[in-house]
């Protein structure tokens, strides 16, 4: 209808209002320039926005990362994080997305677990070396994983990284052991 034609056309201005690239091709090209973006910040439908914006959005296990704090957060930070690069645009990257979560929920304090959204930090992305999705990055070692996507090898993959040390403890060892390790988590393992 003409309401919902309208309804469209003041919502596409406000988005090249309120992006500064968007806006200066606009003012250089007129619409002509926002039509050769190649995919970039185009326009999409509201069915987009509602079904298909981030897979991780919502997550409380996966932290959704954006080039504002992917330095800090990851490069920088010198923890271990293990980050998927995804596009909302890819079938492969939804059908990651439940193990991606269970993998998240299994290694909680372990290390990191985080998501970046290609479609809307795709500078970030191009800088980071992203050619396909989804691309799931090992940091501050920056290996990338190209096994199989099951639960079983993401753990298996992550666990590589994570340093630890076994000690078997006895009656004679226990105090001079676990005393020379204060502050630390231990897993204890009886038989």
């Amino acid at each position: 209808s003409r309401g919902a034609l309208k309804i469209l056309r003041i919502n596409r201005a406000y988005e090249v209002l309120k992006d500064e690239e968007l806006r200066n091709k606009y003012d250089q090209f007129g619409e002509e320039g926002l039509e050769e973006n190649k995919g970039w910040g185009r326009y999409e439908s509201w069915q987009y926005y509602q079904e298909e914006f981030g897979i991780y959005d919502d997550d409380e296990e996966i932290i959704t990362l954006s080039k504002i704090d992917f330095e800090s957060s990851v490069v920088n930070s010198g923890d271990v994080w293990f980050v998927n690069f995804f596009s909302p645009h890819c079938s492969h990257c939804h059908h990651l997305a439940p193990t991606w979560r269970e993998v998240s929920r299994e290694l909680e304090g372990v290390l990191r677990i985080g998501a970046v959204n290609c479609g809307d930090e795709w500078n970030m992305c191009q800088q980071q070396g992203i050619r396909a999705y989804p691309s799931l990055i090992m940091y501050p070692s920056r290996q990338k994983y190209s096994g199989e996507r099951s639960k079983k090898s993401l753990l298996s993959f992550t666990m590589s990284f994570v340093a630890t040390n076994v000690a078997e403890l006895t009656w004679v060892n226990f105090n001079r052991t676990v005393g020379r390790e204060a502050g630390k988590a231990w897993l204890l393992v009886v038989f």
